[in-house]
Protein backbone atom coordinates (compact mmCIF):
# COMPACT_ATOMS: atom_id res chain seq x y z
CA UNK A 1 0.00 0.00 0.00
CA UNK A 2 0.99 3.57 -0.70
CA UNK A 3 0.40 6.41 2.07
CA UNK A 4 1.29 8.99 -0.42
CA UNK A 5 -1.92 7.79 -2.64
CA UNK A 6 -3.95 9.67 -0.12
CA UNK A 7 -4.99 10.57 3.45
CA UNK A 8 -7.20 7.22 3.52
CA UNK A 9 -4.38 5.17 2.30
CA UNK A 10 -2.10 7.26 4.93
CA UNK A 11 -4.48 6.01 7.81
CA UNK A 12 -4.44 2.34 6.45
CA UNK A 13 -0.77 2.32 6.50
CA UNK A 14 -0.50 3.44 9.92
CA UNK A 15 -3.23 0.98 11.29
CA UNK A 16 -1.28 -1.59 9.26
CA UNK A 17 1.94 -0.68 11.22
CA UNK A 18 0.28 -0.35 14.81
CA UNK A 19 -0.35 -4.61 14.39
CA UNK A 20 3.04 -5.19 13.46
CA UNK A 21 4.48 -3.21 16.05
CA UNK A 22 2.13 -4.87 18.23
CA UNK A 23 3.75 -8.39 17.06
CA UNK A 24 1.56 -8.74 14.05
CA UNK A 25 -1.33 -10.94 15.43
CA UNK A 26 -3.73 -12.11 13.01
CA UNK A 27 -6.93 -10.49 12.48
CA UNK A 28 -8.74 -13.21 14.17
CA UNK A 29 -6.52 -13.03 17.33
CA UNK A 30 -7.40 -9.20 17.37
CA UNK A 31 -11.28 -10.09 16.88
CA UNK A 32 -11.46 -12.18 20.18
CA UNK A 33 -10.66 -8.97 21.93
CA UNK A 34 -11.41 -6.26 19.91
CA UNK A 35 -15.29 -6.99 19.68
CA UNK A 36 -15.59 -6.61 15.68
CA UNK A 37 -15.10 -9.46 13.01
CA UNK A 38 -11.97 -10.67 11.49
CA UNK A 39 -13.24 -9.04 7.88
CA UNK A 40 -14.43 -5.86 9.63
CA UNK A 41 -10.62 -5.41 11.21
CA UNK A 42 -9.13 -6.05 8.07
CA UNK A 43 -11.70 -3.89 6.22
CA UNK A 44 -10.49 -1.00 8.14
CA UNK A 45 -6.58 -1.27 7.23
CA UNK A 46 -7.58 -2.12 3.81
CA UNK A 47 -7.75 1.74 2.31
CA UNK A 48 -10.43 1.45 0.57
CA UNK A 49 -12.98 3.20 2.74
CA UNK A 50 -13.05 4.94 6.27
CA UNK A 51 -13.52 2.86 9.02
CA UNK A 52 -15.50 3.59 11.89
CA UNK A 53 -14.26 5.25 15.02
CA UNK A 54 -15.56 2.99 16.95
CA UNK A 55 -13.73 -0.36 15.32
CA UNK A 56 -10.85 1.96 14.84
CA UNK A 57 -10.15 2.45 18.59
CA UNK A 58 -11.26 -1.00 18.99
CA UNK A 59 -8.45 -2.47 16.30
CA UNK A 60 -5.71 -0.38 18.01
CA UNK A 61 -6.95 -1.25 21.53
CA UNK A 62 -6.75 -4.70 21.04
CA UNK A 63 -2.94 -4.38 19.93
CA UNK A 64 -2.38 -1.91 22.81
CA UNK A 65 -1.92 0.97 21.02
CA UNK A 66 -2.52 4.57 21.86
CA UNK A 67 -6.46 5.18 21.47
CA UNK A 68 -6.49 8.53 22.22
CA UNK A 69 -4.12 9.33 19.31
CA UNK A 70 -6.08 7.22 16.73
CA UNK A 71 -9.17 8.91 18.02
CA UNK A 72 -7.93 12.45 16.93
CA UNK A 73 -6.19 10.78 13.63
CA UNK A 74 -9.49 9.49 12.70
CA UNK A 75 -11.17 12.71 13.07
CA UNK A 76 -8.39 14.38 11.37
CA UNK A 77 -8.83 11.63 8.84
CA UNK A 78 -12.22 12.96 8.60
CA UNK A 79 -11.40 16.68 7.86
CA UNK A 80 -9.28 15.44 5.08
CA UNK A 81 -11.17 14.01 3.74
CA UNK A 82 -14.15 16.45 3.87
CA UNK A 83 -11.68 19.08 2.45
CA UNK A 84 -10.75 16.64 -0.78
CA UNK A 85 -12.35 18.09 -4.13
CA UNK A 86 -14.97 16.41 -4.95
CA UNK A 87 -15.81 14.82 -8.31
CA UNK A 88 -16.25 16.51 -11.13
CA UNK A 89 -20.53 16.21 -11.42
CA UNK A 90 -22.29 17.23 -14.73
CA UNK A 91 -23.21 20.59 -13.77
CA UNK A 92 -26.74 21.59 -14.32
CA UNK A 93 -28.28 24.78 -16.07
CA UNK A 94 -27.70 27.80 -15.50
CA UNK A 95 -23.94 27.42 -14.62
CA UNK A 96 -23.97 30.76 -13.10
CA UNK A 97 -26.62 30.10 -10.50
CA UNK A 98 -25.18 26.82 -9.39
CA UNK A 99 -21.67 28.24 -9.08
CA UNK A 100 -22.95 30.74 -6.73
CA UNK A 101 -24.88 28.58 -4.56
CA UNK A 102 -22.04 26.31 -3.50
CA UNK A 103 -20.09 29.47 -2.99
CA UNK A 104 -22.07 30.57 -0.54
CA UNK A 105 -22.29 27.18 1.19
CA UNK A 106 -18.03 26.85 1.50
CA UNK A 107 -18.08 29.41 4.06
CA UNK A 108 -21.13 27.88 6.21
CA UNK A 109 -19.33 24.21 6.48
CA UNK A 110 -15.72 26.16 7.18
CA UNK A 111 -17.72 27.99 9.83
CA UNK A 112 -19.16 24.36 11.43
CA UNK A 113 -16.05 22.82 11.12
CA UNK A 114 -14.11 25.48 13.20
CA UNK A 115 -17.01 25.56 15.47
CA UNK A 116 -16.80 21.98 16.01
CA UNK A 117 -13.40 22.41 16.96
CA UNK A 118 -13.41 25.24 19.27
CA UNK A 119 -16.46 22.79 21.16
CA UNK A 120 -14.33 19.88 21.08
CA UNK A 121 -11.25 21.49 22.58
CA UNK A 122 -12.02 22.52 26.15
CA UNK A 123 -14.80 19.49 26.59
CA UNK A 124 -12.10 16.71 25.50
CA UNK A 125 -8.93 18.94 27.40
CA UNK A 126 -6.74 17.83 24.79
CA UNK A 127 -3.79 19.00 22.80
CA UNK A 128 -5.28 18.06 19.59
CA UNK A 129 -8.56 19.07 17.75
CA UNK A 130 -11.32 17.21 17.20
CA UNK A 131 -13.48 18.01 14.59
CA UNK A 132 -17.11 17.01 14.52
CA UNK A 133 -19.80 19.67 13.71
CA UNK A 134 -21.71 18.62 17.22
CA UNK A 135 -18.22 19.05 18.94
CA UNK A 136 -16.75 16.31 21.43
CA UNK A 137 -18.54 13.33 23.00
CA UNK A 138 -21.31 13.39 25.00
CA UNK A 139 -21.23 12.25 28.07
CA UNK A 140 -17.98 10.22 28.29
CA UNK A 141 -16.32 11.70 31.23
CA UNK A 142 -13.47 13.45 31.76
CA UNK A 143 -10.05 11.58 32.47
CA UNK A 144 -7.98 13.51 35.31
CA UNK A 145 -4.22 13.08 36.31
CA UNK A 146 -3.14 10.29 37.53
CA UNK A 147 -4.94 7.48 35.68
CA UNK A 148 -3.15 4.34 35.80
CA UNK A 149 -4.67 3.01 32.46
CA UNK A 150 -7.38 3.44 29.78
CA UNK A 151 -9.93 1.87 28.16
CA UNK A 152 -12.56 2.06 25.45
CA UNK A 153 -16.23 1.40 26.00
CA UNK A 154 -18.35 0.20 22.93
CA UNK A 155 -21.50 -1.30 22.08
CA UNK A 156 -24.21 -0.30 24.53
CA UNK A 157 -21.81 1.84 26.42
CA UNK A 158 -20.70 0.89 30.29
CA UNK A 159 -22.43 0.44 33.01
CA UNK A 160 -20.58 2.13 36.52
CA UNK A 161 -20.95 0.06 39.43
CA UNK A 162 -21.39 1.25 43.30
CA UNK A 163 -19.60 -2.40 43.28
CA UNK A 164 -17.90 -5.36 42.17
CA UNK A 165 -20.73 -7.62 41.69
CA UNK A 166 -23.21 -7.99 39.18
CA UNK A 167 -25.88 -7.42 41.79
CA UNK A 168 -24.20 -3.97 42.80
CA UNK A 169 -25.99 -0.33 42.18
CA UNK A 170 -26.10 0.83 38.29
CA UNK A 171 -24.47 4.29 39.20
CA UNK A 172 -24.52 5.41 35.50
CA UNK A 173 -23.87 4.59 32.15
CA UNK A 174 -21.24 5.80 29.74
CA UNK A 175 -21.75 5.96 26.42
CA UNK A 176 -20.20 4.03 24.01
CA UNK A 177 -16.70 5.02 22.02
CA UNK A 178 -15.12 6.81 25.11
CA UNK A 179 -11.74 6.51 26.20
CA UNK A 180 -12.04 6.20 29.96
CA UNK A 181 -9.18 6.66 32.72
CA UNK A 182 -9.14 4.19 35.93
CA UNK A 183 -7.18 4.62 38.69
CA UNK A 184 -6.65 0.90 39.30
CA UNK A 185 -8.50 -2.43 39.54
CA UNK A 186 -9.92 -4.52 42.48
CA UNK A 187 -11.04 -8.06 42.60
CA UNK A 188 -14.76 -9.29 42.49
CA UNK A 189 -17.56 -11.40 40.75
CA UNK A 190 -16.71 -13.16 37.60
CA UNK A 191 -17.87 -11.51 34.58
CA UNK A 192 -17.74 -12.91 31.18
CA UNK A 193 -16.03 -10.79 28.26
CA UNK A 194 -19.22 -9.66 26.14
CA UNK A 195 -17.16 -10.09 22.99
CA UNK A 196 -14.91 -13.43 23.19
CA UNK A 197 -17.00 -15.02 26.07
CA UNK A 198 -13.58 -15.30 28.36
CA UNK A 199 -13.89 -15.02 32.27
CA UNK A 200 -12.50 -12.39 34.03
CA UNK A 201 -12.64 -11.07 37.87
CA UNK A 202 -11.33 -7.65 36.93
CA UNK A 203 -13.34 -4.36 37.68
CA UNK A 204 -11.72 -1.28 36.89
CA UNK A 205 -11.53 1.52 39.26
CA UNK A 206 -12.93 5.30 38.12
CA UNK A 207 -11.70 8.10 40.47
CA UNK A 208 -15.14 8.49 42.45
CA UNK A 209 -14.77 4.54 43.83
CA UNK A 210 -16.88 2.91 41.36
CA UNK A 211 -16.15 0.34 39.39
CA UNK A 212 -16.69 -1.05 35.83
CA UNK A 213 -16.37 -4.96 34.66
CA UNK A 214 -13.17 -5.19 32.58
CA UNK A 215 -15.21 -7.76 30.03
CA UNK A 216 -17.37 -4.85 28.87
CA UNK A 217 -14.73 -2.47 27.93
CA UNK A 218 -11.85 -2.77 25.39
CA UNK A 219 -8.37 -2.39 27.23
CA UNK A 220 -6.71 -3.92 30.24
CA UNK A 221 -4.24 -2.82 32.62
CA UNK A 222 -0.72 -3.00 32.72
CA UNK A 223 0.90 -6.55 33.79
CA UNK A 224 3.25 -4.99 36.53
CA UNK A 225 -0.58 -3.14 38.34
CA UNK A 226 -1.39 -5.01 41.91
CA UNK A 227 -4.88 -4.77 42.26
CA UNK A 228 -6.38 -2.02 44.62
CA UNK A 229 -9.27 -2.42 47.39
CA UNK A 230 -12.93 -1.52 45.89
CA UNK A 231 -16.27 -2.12 47.32
CA UNK A 232 -17.66 -5.83 47.06
CA UNK A 233 -14.05 -6.96 46.19
CA UNK A 234 -12.74 -10.56 47.24
CA UNK A 235 -9.50 -11.63 47.70
CA UNK A 236 -7.34 -12.92 44.90
CA UNK A 237 -5.95 -16.72 44.10
CA UNK A 238 -3.76 -18.02 46.98
CA UNK A 239 -2.49 -21.33 46.25
CA UNK A 240 -2.04 -23.18 43.27
CA UNK A 241 -0.99 -27.39 42.25
CA UNK A 242 -0.24 -28.62 38.93
CA UNK A 243 -1.03 -32.60 38.46
CA UNK A 244 0.30 -33.96 34.68
CA UNK A 245 -0.36 -37.76 34.28
CA UNK A 246 -1.28 -39.66 30.91
CA UNK A 247 -4.46 -39.56 29.50
CA UNK A 248 -5.78 -43.43 30.17
CA UNK A 249 -8.68 -42.72 26.83
CA UNK A 250 -6.45 -41.09 24.91
CA UNK A 251 -3.24 -42.17 23.34
CA UNK A 252 -0.48 -39.26 23.47
CA UNK A 253 -2.49 -37.31 25.19
CA UNK A 254 -1.60 -35.97 28.91
CA UNK A 255 -3.87 -35.02 31.47
CA UNK A 256 -3.03 -31.59 32.97
CA UNK A 257 -5.42 -30.45 36.25
CA UNK A 258 -4.72 -27.79 38.57
CA UNK A 259 -6.26 -27.38 42.12
CA UNK A 260 -5.57 -24.41 44.72
CA UNK A 261 -7.18 -21.51 47.22
CA UNK A 262 -9.44 -19.33 45.76
CA UNK A 263 -9.02 -20.13 42.03
CA UNK A 264 -11.16 -18.92 39.34
CA UNK A 265 -9.53 -18.85 36.40
CA UNK A 266 -6.15 -20.87 35.77
CA UNK A 267 -3.97 -21.29 32.33
CA UNK A 268 -1.88 -23.62 31.04
CA UNK A 269 1.21 -23.08 29.56
CA UNK A 270 4.19 -25.87 28.16
CA UNK A 271 7.67 -24.83 26.81
CA UNK A 272 8.46 -27.10 23.86
CA UNK A 273 10.05 -27.52 20.03
CA UNK A 274 7.28 -27.74 17.75
CA UNK A 275 7.56 -30.75 15.09
CA UNK A 276 5.95 -28.31 12.12
CA UNK A 277 7.82 -24.85 11.49
CA UNK A 278 8.23 -22.25 13.23
CA UNK A 279 9.82 -24.84 15.50
CA UNK A 280 11.28 -22.04 17.74
CA UNK A 281 11.19 -23.34 21.65
CA UNK A 282 8.89 -21.02 23.58
CA UNK A 283 5.89 -21.06 25.99
CA UNK A 284 2.72 -21.77 24.20
CA UNK A 285 -0.77 -22.01 25.39
CA UNK A 286 -2.29 -25.44 26.02
CA UNK A 287 -5.52 -24.34 27.75
CA UNK A 288 -7.76 -21.50 29.59
CA UNK A 289 -10.10 -22.74 31.57
CA UNK A 290 -12.88 -21.89 34.51
CA UNK A 291 -14.50 -23.98 36.93
CA UNK A 292 -18.23 -24.37 36.21
CA UNK A 293 -21.31 -25.86 37.45
CA UNK A 294 -21.24 -28.82 34.81
CA UNK A 295 -17.45 -28.94 34.86
CA UNK A 296 -15.70 -28.85 38.23
CA UNK A 297 -12.09 -28.09 38.94
CA UNK A 298 -9.39 -26.82 36.45
CA UNK A 299 -8.31 -29.56 33.32
CA UNK A 300 -7.18 -29.45 30.00
CA UNK A 301 -5.80 -32.77 27.83
CA UNK A 302 -2.89 -31.76 25.43
CA UNK A 303 -2.00 -34.26 22.81
CA UNK A 304 1.55 -34.38 22.14
CA UNK A 305 1.36 -34.61 18.22
CA UNK A 306 3.35 -31.98 16.78
CA UNK A 307 5.75 -31.85 19.88
CA UNK A 308 9.05 -32.72 19.48
CA UNK A 309 11.56 -34.44 21.64
CA UNK A 310 15.06 -32.84 23.16
CA UNK A 311 17.31 -32.22 23.44
CA UNK A 312 15.88 -29.71 25.93
CA UNK A 313 13.49 -30.26 28.60
CA UNK A 314 9.68 -29.81 28.14
CA UNK A 315 8.08 -27.64 30.91
CA UNK A 316 4.53 -27.37 31.77
CA UNK A 317 3.11 -24.93 34.03
CA UNK A 318 -0.09 -24.17 35.86
CA UNK A 319 -1.19 -20.16 36.26
CA UNK A 320 -3.68 -18.68 38.63
CA UNK A 321 -5.40 -15.60 36.46
CA UNK A 322 -7.56 -13.30 36.71
CA UNK A 323 -8.75 -12.80 33.02
CA UNK A 324 -7.29 -12.92 29.25
CA UNK A 325 -3.78 -11.43 29.47
CA UNK A 326 -4.39 -11.35 32.76
CA UNK A 327 -1.66 -13.15 34.73
CA UNK A 328 -0.35 -13.84 38.26
CA UNK A 329 2.86 -14.74 39.42
CA UNK A 330 0.98 -17.52 40.96
CA UNK A 331 1.98 -20.75 39.30
CA UNK A 332 3.30 -24.42 39.67
CA UNK A 333 5.41 -26.09 37.05
CA UNK A 334 6.44 -29.96 35.83
CA UNK A 335 9.10 -31.04 33.61
CA UNK A 336 8.58 -34.26 31.84
CA UNK A 337 11.97 -34.14 30.34
CA UNK A 338 13.19 -34.46 26.38
CA UNK A 339 9.92 -36.43 25.54
CA UNK A 340 6.75 -35.79 27.15
CA UNK A 341 5.56 -38.99 25.65
CA UNK A 342 7.31 -41.50 28.53
CA UNK A 343 4.54 -39.85 30.80
CA UNK A 344 7.22 -38.76 33.73
CA UNK A 345 6.14 -35.51 35.41
CA UNK A 346 8.80 -33.98 38.05
CA UNK A 347 8.76 -30.38 40.00
CA UNK A 348 10.94 -28.03 38.53
CA UNK A 349 11.52 -24.75 39.74
CA UNK A 350 11.35 -21.58 37.01
CA UNK A 351 13.74 -18.79 36.62
CA UNK A 352 11.73 -15.34 36.97
CA UNK A 353 11.91 -14.90 33.20
CA UNK A 354 10.63 -18.29 32.56
CA UNK A 355 8.26 -17.69 35.14
CA UNK A 356 7.17 -14.56 33.92
CA UNK A 357 6.87 -16.15 29.94
CA UNK A 358 4.79 -18.91 30.79
CA UNK A 359 2.46 -16.55 32.92
CA UNK A 360 2.21 -14.65 29.90
CA UNK A 361 1.39 -17.61 27.73
CA UNK A 362 -0.90 -19.28 30.02
CA UNK A 363 -3.26 -16.29 30.30
CA UNK A 364 -3.42 -15.02 27.36
CA UNK A 365 -6.94 -14.55 25.62
CA UNK A 366 -7.70 -18.19 24.20
CA UNK A 367 -8.00 -19.01 20.17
Amino acid sequence: MDPAAGPLQAFAFALRKVRIEAGSPTYRTLARSAGYSAATLSEAAGGTRKPTLDVVLAYVGACRGDTDEWRARWHDLTAELAQAPPAADPVPPPAEKVTVDRARRRPRRRYLVAAGIAAALPLAGLAVAVVRDRGGDPGCPSRPDGTAFTAVSYGAGARVRDGAARDAPIARTIPSGCTIGFVGYCLGEKIHDNTGGTPDIRWFKLPDGDVVASGIVHGNPPPDLAPVRCADDRPGPAAIALTAAADPARPDTVRLTAAGSRLDIVGFAALYHPEEPPTARRWRQVGFTEETADKPGFGVSWPLDGVAAGPEPVLIAAVACLGGDGPTTLLDARSAGTDPRRKRFAPVSLSAQEQAEAARAACTYPP
